[in-house]
């Protein structure tokens, strides 16, 4: 309950023609605390309101009501001796500190009649989501009212444009409903022994997977503190994103480790690869080279890793994962496209981030050997000469398929045919 009361006007001070907006009962309150409650009374009253603050009849709060009023911008007006008790009326004059109304009133509607989602709380103050965000509200909640003088943040990302995305309360929604747990959730109890070579393909394509996945970890983490907090929304998605990666990482190593095979061989450059992306500081960038590119190409990874898996517990694995990949690219399509409809011109920057990736991986053999040889055996279910002729033809259909449809992603987000051919020729072959 709020310290104060509704104006039921001290029938006292209605008796001399002043009707209070607002009564403190302080009675059997220390004046420090009562100071505070008065400093809370008075920022919701408007300039001119008068507050009624009744206190007992022990009580000598004539000092600190006048020494708080005078410091505060305030006017003693009256104090009464009224039968078991004291009162005061203070009026906040111009000079008191002004603060912004919070909302009051502004209730949320209930989907099926009991759930609140995400999508629906861009309500009152707290819906206003701003262009561009000053670093000084911190973490104070959107739609709170904050005190002056707050410290400025070291927020790097304060435009709207920089981090939006349409779809963020929608996927925030459904990667919640989504989440599963990686050592509840697969069977890992109907894992089937498998011949060595699909086991060691298996091992060396998980070995692989997790690898890229700790690169698809960091980099959310690493800009997640540099978005400004007034844009929550692609806060909590990044959030979500990070806790995805880790479930990945955990389930492709224990799907390694799970049938005795283990974890395979790392390439240096799988390495050099993944570093030059999680060197990339512009998140404009970033996130059109992780989430479009990199994770789209992911998307065609699992598909076939799920096609062509030798048993149902490892498609099970890169099926769920797949999943929430999904997500994470339909993020970064929304986004980069968002951000192009802002400034078009940065359309010529993701060419030159894939150029300046491609270069860098120039000096690398451009293929992953112990991965390319993995994913062979498993699109042609085995080792055999006739199996290895097969796979490779599969492995060929993948990455026409990979490129493909990285170019679908690449018109999604608003590039132009020949842009996105031209890019996804540059994209990295160690796909992510």
């Amino acid at each position: 309950m709020d310290e104060e009361q509704e104006p039921n006007a001290s029938k006292d001070f209605s008796l001399v023609g002043i009707t209070p907006a607002a009564v403190l009962d302080a009675a059997g309150i220390d004046p420090g605390p009562v100071l505070l409650m008065l400093r809370n009374a008075v920022s919701r009253l408007d300039e001119g309101d008068v507050l009624e603050v009744g206190a007992a009849e022990d009580q000598d709060l004539d000092d600190d009501l006048s020494s708080w009023c005078r410091l505060n911008g305030c006017d003693v007006l009256a104090r009464l001796d009224a039968g078991a008790g004291r009162k005061w009326l203070l009026r906040k004059g111009p000079a008191a500190p002004a603060w912004e109304k919070p909302d009051w009133g502004v209730t949320l509607p209930r989907r099926d009649g009991r759930r609140i989602d995400l999508r629906d709380w861009f309500a009152g103050r707290a819906g206003e989501v701003p262009d561009e965000a000053p670093t000084y509200y911190g973490f104070v909640p959107r739609g709170a009212v904050a005190e002056p003088g707050m410290p400025s943040y070291p927020f790097t990302l304060n435009t709207k444009a920089e981090v939006w995305a349409d779809n963020i309360a929608a996927l925030y929604e459904q990667a919640k409903a989504q989440q599963w747990n990686a050592s509840e959730d697969i069977a890992w109890d109907q894992l089937p022994a498998l011949p060595d070579d699909l086991e060691r393909a298996v091992c060396q394509v998980m070995t692989f997977l997790a690898e890229n996945e700790y690169l698809a970890l960091y980099i959310p983490a690493k800009f997640l503190p540099r978005i400004n907090a007034r844009y929550v929304e692609p806060v909590l998605f990044l959030a979500t994103i990070i806790n995805d990666e880790a479930r990945h990482i955990e389930v492709f190593t224990k799907r390694a480790l799970a049938n005795g095979g283990g974890l395979q061989y790392a390439a240096a450059m799988t390495e050099w690869s993944l570093q030059s992306l999680l060197l990339q500081e512009d998140y404009f960038k970033s996130s059109f080279l992780l989430h479009v590119l990199g994770e789209g190409t992911f998307l065609d990874l699992l598909g076939y890793i799920e096609n062509h898996a030798p048993d149902p517990v490892t498609a099970d694995v890169v099926r769920k994962a797949r999943m929430d990949e999904g997500r994470h690219v339909a993020y970064g399509i929304a986004h980069v496209r968002q951000h192009l409809r802002h400034d078009p011109t940065r359309a010529d920057e993701l060419v030159a981030s894939a150029e300046e990736r491609s270069a860098i991986l120039q000096a690398t053999t451009g293929i992953n050997p112990p991965v390319l040889e993995a994913l062979t055996v498993l699109g042609g279910g085995g080792s055999s000469a006739a199996q290895r002729r097969a796979g490779t033809e599969a492995v060929r259909a993948l990455h026409r398929s990979m490129d493909e449809y990285r170019i679908r992603r690449m018109l999604q987000v608003g590039l132009d045919r020949a842009t996105a051919e031209k890019i996804s020729q540059l994209h990295t072959p160690n796909f992510m």
